[in-house]
């Protein structure tokens, strides 16, 4: 599992260069933060299930933490696909709300993709239901991985 995780997060955070931490109170895998010239801090966080990986661009203001952005990918053989994603601003980082909006953003991708197919009879509600499942496996997961990764290591330090 940790070589698969490794290429996971290396195929997803390509920027990490082997520096990933596990974030115990977001349940997130992040890339190291860094500052832009306008004095902001930015940062990539990771969520991972068997089906999606999901990356939230992260910006740290004055007084609040904001999403940026959302990147949904699902797995296409051994890479990741980028299947939907959301540009934001002024999103303040409530972990019930991200939840929410990731799970719209997947709830759509699986409604256009069910459309494409020609398939017919699925509610709105079953697709709902659905992407609020895949949100919450890829939290889950990744807050299991990350406690695994903290207990092994003795920090809160991935090396990728």
């Amino acid at each position: 599992m940790e070589n698969t995780l490794v290429r996971t997060l290396n195929s997803a955070l390509p920027q990490c260069s082997g520096n990933i931490t596990y974030n115990d109170v977001a349940k997130l895998f992040c890339t190291p933060a860094y500052v832009a010239q306008s004095g902001n801090m930015y940062q990539e966080g990771l969520r991972i299930s068997d089906r999606l990986a999901i990356k939230y661009s992260i910006g740290y203001g004055y007084c609040h933490v904001f999403m940026n952005g959302i990147q949904v990918y699902a797995y296409d053989g051994t890479k990741l696909k980028l299947v939907t994603q959301g540009s934001y601003y002024n999103f303040w980082w409530n972990e019930a709300d991200i939840n929410a909006e990731t799970a719209r953003l997947v709830q759509e991708y699986l409604k256009n993709e069910i459309k494409v197919l020609g398939i017919q009879g699925i509610s709105e509600f079953e697709l709902s239901r659905q992407a609020k499942s895949l949100v919450d496996q890829a939290r889950k997961n990744t807050e299991t991985i990350g406690t695994r990764a903290i207990a092994a290591s003795g920090n809160k330090q991935l090396n990728a």
